[in-house]
């Protein structure tokens, strides 16, 4: 299923347009994937850097504590 999106743009683009062999459509439609494709890994690396603000960073090694939880029990 498509949809219809307009953009208006100089006329003098449009005819520089029609001299060069190249599938607007698809130029376009592959711009717009690759730009969604950066906000969303922008805005993952955001959340995890929210996430990671908040995290407490241990001296020991992972090991030691994976040692004591399993000792513990």
């Amino acid at each position: 299923m498509s949809s219809v999106l307009s953009i208006r743009i100089r006329k003098e683009l449009k005819t520089m347009m029609k001299k060069v062999n190249i599938d607007w459509r698809r130029e376009i439609e592959d711009f717009i994937e690759n730009r969604i494709k950066e906000y969303e890994k922008e805005k993952a690396l955001n959340d995890i850097n929210k996430i990671l603000k908040d995290t407490t960073i241990s001296d020991k090694a992972a090991w030691e504590d994976i040692r004591e939880d399993r000792e513990g029990d």
